[in-house]
């Protein structure tokens, strides 16, 4: 009775220790994703704020009052910094914000050097929200449509936080949260998009968790028009040959103004073979009303495709050498039978006409 009494009492305590080790871990994951969290928060008539989005429309050189509610959520008094960044496209295909350098040929107003004071550092104690207000002045200089750019807030100083995944990887995860800003001159028209194709080049591409030879097309959208929850269909066709096609689609893009991203097509298992190849890119929006067709030609030569070929772990497939080193010998072998063949057939025919014995004559009695 006592031995059974002690193995319940120490399997108890087992299945406990494991339910706790989960509790504190599932505690852990929470507090490293949801422990603190921002909003925008009301302040001038110019601010409107649609679906967490600052929209401001005003004159040019106008200064607009912005206000950032930073929420901590944990129990001990953290810091935080806040940049206000110029809107890029990610290669996702949706806008970014937290980068505080960014680049492209027609991008003329950098949207951070608009808003006072940048890279702020603010404490917020535990369990409370602060209210951090900024300055954005409107472009003196008119610009048609909306430049973009966001508020990026993350913690400041504090370590990346570890969580294991299902394989047993460690992945050290630093949260960040976006505001994205929209501004708009009153004087000013709207504009569309402007969707092109600058080039199409051959890479390693992510698919499914795994890395593909493929093809990156870098689409820039050289207007300070933006559309939402824009579907794409991209096909690559070969030239010379008509029974190949890759197809990828995507949902839910938003391509910022006066930006660029690499929009990305894996060959998936085929092998990529060296050629000239087509790109046909569509972009629609959700209701089908509007539609964008981009076309691109692009060139993959031998060593591209033997470079990515090797990088995805494509082994070459020499059948082909096979088949054709197969094809030859049969023919060596057949041209050596044949001659070979022919060869005796002549050296018998000079033997039969050269060298047959004269039969002997006979002599008649006389």
């Amino acid at each position: 009775m006592k031995r059974v009494s002690k193995r319940s009492l120490f399997v108890f305590f087992a299945i406990f220790g494991l339910i706790v080790s989960s509790f504190a871990m599932i505690q852990t994951a929470q507090a490293a994703s949801g422990d603190y969290s921002i909003k925008p928060e009301a302040s001038a008539d110019e601010v409107n704020i649609d679906n967490g989005t600052y929209v401001i429309e005003g004159d040019p050189g106008q200064q607009v009052q912005v206000k950032i509610g930073v929420i901590n959520k944990s129990n001990k008094t953290r810091k935080f910094v806040i940049n206000a960044n110029t809107a890029y496209t990610n290669n996702s295909g949706q806008p970014g914000y937290d980068k505080t350098k960014v680049h492209d040929p027609s991008l003329k107003i950098q949207t951070r050097d608009a808003i006072t004071p940048n890279n702020i550092i603010a404490t917020v104690k535990g369990g409370k929200e602060m209210i951090i207000p900024v300055t954005l002045t409107i472009p003196k200089k008119s610009f048609k449509g909306y430049i973009m750019g966001g508020f990026n807030v993350k913690p400041y100083k504090e370590k990346a936080k570890g969580t294991v995944s299902a394989n047993g990887t460690l992945i050290k995860n630093k949260f960040s949260y976006s505001l994205p800003i929209q501004i708009h001159q009153k004087s000013s028209a709207n504009q569309d998009p402007k969707y092109s194709i600058n080039t199409v080049k051959p890479g390693l591409v992510s698919d499914a968790a795994h890395q593909r030879a493929g093809v990156n097309a870098n689409v820039h959208n050289s207007a300070n028009g933006f559309v939402t929850e824009l579907s794409s269909k991209a096909t690559v066709t070969k030239k010379d040959d008509k029974s190949f096609k890759i197809t990828k689609s995507q949902t839910g893009q938003a391509i910022a103004p006066t930006s660029n991203y690499d929009y990305s097509i894996s060959w998936g298992k085929k092998p990529m073979k060296a050629g000239n190849y087509h790109l046909k890119l569509v972009y629609k929006t959700n209701n089908g009303i509007k539609s964008w067709t981009l076309n691109k030609d692009f060139t993959i030569t031998n060593a591209q495709a033997a470079k990515y070929n090797k990088l995805a772990g494509i082994k070459p497939n020499y059948m082909w050498l096979y088949i054709l080193l197969g094809i030859l010998l049969l023919a060596i072998i057949l041209g050596l039978g044949i001659y070979l063949g022919r060869r005796n057939k002549n050296n018998n025919g000079n033997n039969n006409n050269g060298n047959t014995p004269n039969k002997p004559t006979r002599r008649r009695r006389r």
